[in-house]
């Protein structure tokens, strides 16, 4: 008998740390940006331009809002000449949306913050002279 309770005891030990091993295991840490998750790593903004680095930004975060017949607050940014008009014109309330810095109301409404890196794309397209 006295055999018999010590291995039912001991079964319920190691069905308990199994457990809370698996419990901690599927509580880990995630992160959705890949910045957070594996640091900034390399950011090359030495020839940026519309087409390579920017149109892929505006499609995934402004197109849906910011194109077709009636853009969200009338901002148009459907192709490169709307996005270099706009960004020639409105700069400081293009950044200060993208930012998040309170200047501008922040962009992508509803969606996560673009990455440090993408933002460093849009100025440094601006900087080099907004190629296509």
């Amino acid at each position: 008998m006295n055999y018999l309770f010590k291995r039912s005891k001991l079964k319920r030990y190691n069905f308990l740390i199994t457990g809370i091993a698996a419990i901690i295991s599927f509580s880990s840490c995630y992160y959705d940006k890949s910045e957070e998750l594996y640091g900034k790593g390399s950011c090359d903004t030495t020839s940026v331009t519309y087409s390579t680095s920017i149109s892929p930004i505006i499609n995934r975060d402004c197109s849906s809002c910011h194109s077709g017949g009636s853009p969200s607050a009338g901002i148009s940014l459907y192709d490169y000449t709307s996005v270099k008009n706009y960004m020639t014109s409105s700069r400081l309330v293009l950044m200060g949306s993208v930012k998040q810095d309170g200047t501008a109301s922040n962009m992508p409404k509803g969606g996560s913050k673009i990455s440090t890196c993408e933002i460093n794309k849009l100025e440094a397209w601006v900087n080099q002279g907004m190629k296509p």
